[in-house]
């Protein structure tokens, strides 16, 4: 199923439609106000649902595999990388 990520309420309340624990959030980390996903009890933050290489999860539904490639160090907030392209 393909999400539109510009609207994270829209996908939150598609996701329940699924029957999955949705819920659009707004967590804080060190760097300020990050936007992105609660799924049940873990956050997805907007700049790693937009990753190219977790596109294909998303659309499958599948965020424990989303969340099985963070690597060490994995952070809610973005990386420098993914800030300066305006991630």
């Amino acid at each position: 199923m393909m999400f539109p990520l510009d609207d994270l309420v829209q996908v939150a309340e598609d996701l329940r439609k699924l029957s999955i624990d949705a819920t659009y959030a707004i967590l804080y980390g060190s760097r300020g106000a990050v936007e992105g996903l609660e799924i049940g009890d873990d956050f997805f933050p907007l700049w790693e649902l937009i990753l190219p290489e977790n596109r294909a999860a998303l659309e499958k539904t599948d965020f424990q595999s989303i969340k099985a490639s963070r690597g060490p160090g994995w952070s809610v907030d973005a990386p420098k990388y993914a800030r300066a392209a305006g991630g």
